[in-house]
């Protein structure tokens, strides 16, 4: 098996995400209700997965903002979804064998989620974002496998 390294791959976001970003990401879990990502790679996970269930792709215009490294991504989690998300752009099982287009991929998937994450988050009255995150999270369970209930 051949395993690709990701070190040192800039992962980048629109500058204009980046306050969003902020909004929804705190090292502090005292406050997960309201910022209910712990890491910046967690945010952009669950924003290139949205992307890509709603078909959602906006590759980045310029270089964007470099918020974390490749590195941060968990190796035997993080790493076959983002691979996942590429081949499903791609159709090819070569972009597997470029981790930089793997990436590139994944920020075209971030950057058309992240706004429908900040909608679901952060635009919805009543709940806080943690429990918009659950609500969203379910619907798209749902949207994705139907009702499973018998």
């Amino acid at each position: 098996m051949i395993k690709m390294t990701y070190s040192g791959i800039p992962v980048n976001i629109d500058p204009a995400c980046h306050k969003t970003y902020e909004k929804l990401v705190s090292r502090a879990a005292s406050k997960a209700e309201e910022f209910p990502f712990f890491r910046m790679p967690d945010l952009f996970m669950i924003s290139a997965c949205i992307g890509a269930s709603r078909n959602e792709y906006n590759p980045l215009e310029s270089k964007g903002r470099e918020i974390f490294s490749g590195e941060a991504f968990d190796p035997d989690l993080e790493i076959p979804i983002l691979s996942a998300l590429a081949f499903h752009k791609e159709g090819d099982l070569n972009v597997l064998l470029n981790p930089r287009k793997v990436i590139e991929i994944a920020q075209g998937w971030a950057n058309g989620g992240i706004k429908i994450v900040e909608d679901e988050l952060i635009g919805k009255p009543a709940l806080n974002p943690l429990d918009n995150l659950v609500d969203l999270v379910s619907d798209e369970i749902q949207l994705e496998f139907g009702n499973t209930e018998s």
